[in-house]
């Protein structure tokens, strides 16, 4: 049965000066649901971003919210209709009476004025607006003495020129306007629903494609079968199509499955002597099912190929995505560590490699293994410090079936197994419990290992590399770390230099990383000289994990302003921890120690005023630079200034 109303429409506008019970009558007589948002210019936008393809066909509009909303939203706009008709029949009352006339209007001229201003025997002055501020503008360079009448079809605008003292007529769109706007809608919701419909059944069969190919509509008939899928029902296309799915397969489906809404995957039938898997896409739109895809496949084949896929999987391993190459730097003492870096990727022996968190120990390792024989084979990597020391054993050695109570049956390989013939790299070694260095020992001393709960020696061929922030040394001391582990593990060592020891390179990883991510990136030399002097100041604790961070970060702003003409200044506002000539001498009331701590919201609207502040200030006052630079309209950034200026207010009072 068919629903009430076949399409769902959407007015953005301030619909007071609209004669919505006309715009309502018309709807209904095309069998169109209409709902009104009464919103207008930036404060759509939220409103037309929400809108969503299920709920709405087309979006009405008019002036400047059309343009808005094409803008955040995928849906199709109409603008109202407006011609000089309409025009002509306001104006008609004040023939005679009126002779000077200010007509406003979006955007573009209105064809036929000429003929309305002979028609009616009156001056009509055409003014033109592109946008809210513009349309104030032109307000307000109004000579009152030249006009007798302001025309608008705008409640906003109706309601400024009425509070300068204007004599205004807001225009209101009549039965003739809502049905030409509202036929135009119907015809693209169509279109637009039938495009819809059609890529969501290929999509769906797309999506499903593996096998044999069958579709269904709503009331079972078939309307398309490949030949795989006839092959495999034996059943011929011409005996299949526009018949009954039941006929096609029969003992398949149920009445309360054939339509469904819900996919199933995996049932096995036997259907004319063959045993099959069978998979049941549903094709729904608007929340209603329209057809149906079934996939089907020969259960013989499918266990051939998880077999194959299996055996495969296991001979492949793990595979590295970086290599020497991907280590820039103008730094000789990082030159050399390549240097070496490859010399001892032509031995097995193991390797230690040290350095801060965020060096790019993992990189160097990774370039490591690229760069041996050992290439082609498995690169396994663990972070012994983000594993619970109850399951590292198990994951490092694997167990056997039943070694421990929710073992795996046939039980599970660990890593080092995993890793043979190839490389296994052991990050944050320093973390690795005690109580697993003795036996972690036995197996690179032995090069064999014993599973948790097994008692079949398993014999590996493994090189293993190391990485570590902290010192070895000092942990063995301290007796945290057997000390014969930590010189089985420093056969060879990389001690990697945190980036404030590789001033030559800050800039270069910064803009580059930069200029990757940005959609429309400015030249290499512009970055270099606004970011270079804020860049080597800092001391780069997180060093280049905390630079590439920052650099994202920048990039995610900088692609939603329209546009930065100052880095440095988005760089300072967007540090968490600035350079300590930028960082303030005494802290904030919030930073005392009797203070509560901060919320999130507080401190987002804390960064985001000291943001405008200082945008304002670079340039010089000027409202409309600084709306640019931020990306957003005055208007906004004028409600977001007295809203910083009522909360100092407020703090000042308390």
């Amino acid at each position: 049965m068919l629903p009430q109303y076949e399409f769902q429409m959407t007015v953005i506008a301030p619909y007071k000066g609209l004669d919505a019970r006309v715009f309502r009558q018309v709807a209904k007589d095309l069998r169109c649901r209409i709902k009104f948002i009464d919103l207008a210019f930036d404060d759509a936008i939220e409103a037309a971003e929400r809108l969503s393809p299920d709920t709405c066909d087309v979006v009405l509009s008019r002036g400047v919210t059309v343009d808005v909303a094409k803008q955040h939203s995928s849906i199709p706009v109409v603008p109202i209709d407006f011609s000089a008709w309409d025009l002509l029949q306001a104006l008609q009352p004040y023939a005679g009476h009126v002779r000077n006339v200010a007509f406003f209007r979006y955007s573009t001229p209105l064809p036929g004025l000429s003929s309305v201003e002979k028609a009616l025997g009156m001056r009509i002055t055409e003014h033109l607006y592109g946008s809210k501020n513009e349309m104030h503008l032109r307000l307000i360079q109004l000579n009152p003495a030249d006009v007798e009448l302001f025309v608008a079809r705008g409640t906003l605008v109706c309601q400024w020129a009425t509070a300068a003292g204007f004599p205004t007529l807001e225009i209101i769109d009549g039965e003739i306007s809502a049905r030409r706007t509202l036929l135009e809608a119907v015809n693209v919701a169509r279109a637009r629903r039938a495009e819809r419909k059609r890529t969501a059944r290929f999509g769906a069969i797309l999506d499903a494609i593996d096998e044999g190919i069958v579709v269904y509509d709503a009331q079972g008939e078939v309307n398309l079968i490949t030949p795989s899928a006839e092959s495999l029902l034996n059943c011929a296309k011409k005996e299949a199509l526009g018949k009954h799915i039941r006929t096609v397969m029969p003992g398949v489906f149920s009445p309360d499955t054939l339509a469904g809404d819900k996919a199933e995957h995996g049932r096995v039938h036997d259907i004319r002597g063959n045993t099959l898997v069978i998979n049941r896409v549903p094709i729904l739109f608007q929340g209603q099912n329209v057809g149906t895809v079934c996939s089907i496949s020969d259960a013989r084949r499918i266990y051939k190929a998880e077999a194959k896929l299996r055996n495969k999987l296991k001979s492949k391993g793990f595979t590295t995505r970086y290599s020497f190459g991907d280590i820039r730097t103008r730094s000789p003492h990082v030159r050399h560590l390549k240097e070496l870096g490859v010399l001892y990727a032509s031995t097995d022996a193991n390797l230690l490699i040290c350095g801060e968190s965020g060096t790019g120990k993992e990189l160097f390792a990774q370039s490591i293994h690229a760069a041996s024989l050992r290439k082609d084979k498995p690169f396994v990597a663990v972070n012994c410090a983000a594993i619970p020391e109850g399951l590292l054993e198990s994951e490092l050695f694997g167990y056997e079936e039943g070694a421990f109570t929710g073992a795996r049956r046939q039980g599970k390989a660990g890593m080092f197994e995993l890793a043979h013939t190839g490389t296994l790299f052991l990050d944050e070694i320093g973390d690795l419990p005690l109580t697993l260095q003795g036996r972690l020992l036995r197996v690179l001393q032995e090069r064999e290992l014993v599973r948790v709960g097994g008692t079949q020696v398993i014999p590996l061929d493994v090189r293993v590399l190391c990485a570590t922030h902290q010192d070895l040394r000092q942990l063995v001391a301290q007796e945290r770390f057997r000390a014969d582990l930590f010189y089985r593990l420093n056969v060879l060592s990389l001690r990697l230099p945190p980036l404030r020891e590789r001033l030559e390179d800050i800039v270069d990883l910064a803009v580059s990383h930069l200029r990757g991510l940005l959609d429309e990136p400015p030249a290499e030399s512009l970055l270099v000289s606004q970011l270079e002097r804020p860049l080597l100041r800092h001391p780069w604790p997180g060093n280049i994990r905390e630079l590439l961070s920052l650099m994202e970060r920048m990039a995610i702003v900088a692609n939603h302003m329209a546009e930065v003409t100052d880095w440095e200044q988005l760089l300072l506002s967007l540090w968490e921890d600035p350079p300590l000539e930028d960082r303030p001498m005494t802290p904030s009331p919030a930073e005392e120690p009797d203070s509560p701590p901060p919320t999130l919201r507080s401190h987002m609207a804390r960064e985001e005023a000291r943001f405008i502040r200082q945008a304002v200030a670079r340039c010089g006052g000027d409202m409309g630079k600084a709306a640019h630079i931020l990306g957003i309209s005055r208007m906004t950034l004028w409600r977001k200034l007295q809203g910083i200026a009522e909360a100092n207010t407020e703090e000042r009072t308390e």
